[in-house]
């Protein structure tokens, strides 16, 4: 075997193992360099480099793949939740409350995405609920019904998702939302799970 051939055969050869490492290593990569900067607050989560010229090349790609387009986080922060109040993750399968007082900021909303981080395709054409649309209780509370079941009141519905994701978007928030310290500990919306089919 001549020497070129040889050569183009092991280029090949590092090129697949090489594509192979990374595309199974990339996604466990940016999770946990993203994580490193993230701040928690019962089941949300969020980065306040999101949308910032602070961001790194790892976040930047995170919301890329996860988030598609950002806001700067003068304009609007993201909470993301994968889990419940319960540290549970959200299965489509299961019935969950959405619930708390409004966030102090001008304009909210909660919209769920499915495992691939799209709108959850339903009959109902009804991705998300907003401050101005929803019925509020009659303490000024609010409570979204996220399940595949028909629910009275605010219903978002799961579709057929297996797994779920619900981000919180806060346009224009208030001073405490722009700090990690106070962003840990400020009232947010609580992720009751109800019950399992």
């Amino acid at each position: 075997m001549k020497k070129p051939f040889k050569f183009v055969i092991a280029a090949l050869v590092a090129l697949v193992i090489g594509g192979a490492i990374g595309y199974f290593t990339v996604e466990p990569m940016l999770n946990l360099i993203t994580n490193m900067s993230v701040v928690k607050n019962g089941p949300w989560a969020t980065s306040l480099a999101i949308g910032s010229t602070s961001a790194n090349p790892y976040i930047r790609a995170w919301v890329a793949k996860h988030g598609l387009l950002a806001l700067t986080k003068s304009e609007t922060i993201y909470l993301t939740a994968y889990v419940d109040d319960n540290g549970e993750p959200l299965l489509g399968d299961c019935d969950y409350r959405i619930e708390g007082k409004a966030p102090d900021t001008r304009w909210w909303s909660i919209t769920a995405y499915g495992s691939d981080d799209f709108l959850i395709p339903n009959e109902q054409g009804r991705y998300s609920w907003s401050c101005t649309e929803m019925k509020l209780e009659p303490d000024g509370s609010f409570r979204i019904y996220l399940s595949k079941t028909s629910k009275e009141g605010n219903w978002l519905p799961a579709g057929d998702a297996k797994e779920l994701s619900v981000t919180l978007r806060l346009y224009n928030p208030g001073p405490a939302y722009y700090d990690y310290e106070t962003l840990k500990t400020a009232e947010l919306p609580h992720i009751v799970k109800e019950e399992c089919k």
